[in-house]
């Protein structure tokens, strides 16, 4: 067998490779939080698409509070399993409209919103504009205090 027989051969093998490590980790790919209209009903946080919670916060003159994730975003199931699910941030949670955006799908609002890391959260008034923001993971108490920055500014 030829040298370049051989680095072919390499090559192929290595793809084989990459693509078997890609299917394992899509075998956890599913989604970290319901659909954003699903929400998740009385156990936890109520969440609506962005049109939908921009609509409600106009109407109820409430503030926003938008998780940017990607389902494949390790730090971004983590906050979902640990903070959000924690019953003083979903009861604090009920003073703001809770939006939930796959990065993946909506692009456009990641990019408006200036996000560049995952996951972000942002804290908007009900107009659109940002008051505050999360970049990255924070457990339930340091998230907390962040909701309340976000809450004395709008």
């Amino acid at each position: 067998m030829s040298r370049s027989d051989r680095m072919k051969n390499y090559g192929i093998f290595v793809l084989l490779l990459l693509i078997a490590c890609i299917s394992c980790a899509c075998l956890d790919s599913t989604p970290s939080q319901p659909s954003a209209t699903d929400g998740m009903g009385d156990a936890g946080i109520r969440w609506y698409s962005y049109e939908e919670g921009m609509k409600i916060a106009g109407e109820q003159n409430k503030p926003v509070m938008i998780d940017i994730y990607a389902n494949w975003c390790r730090y971004c199931k983590k906050l979902d399993k640990e903070t959000y699910s924690n019953p003083d941030v979903i009861e604090l949670a009920k003073n703001f409209v809770c939006v939930k955006i796959d990065s993946d799908e909506r692009g456009d609002i990641a990019s408006k919103y200036r996000v560049y890391g995952l996951p972000t959260v942002l804290f908007l008034q009900a107009n659109g504009a940002e008051i505050h923001r999360i970049p990255g993971y924070l457990g339930p108490d340091p998230f907390m205090h962040e909701m309340m920055v976000a809450l004395s500014k709008a």
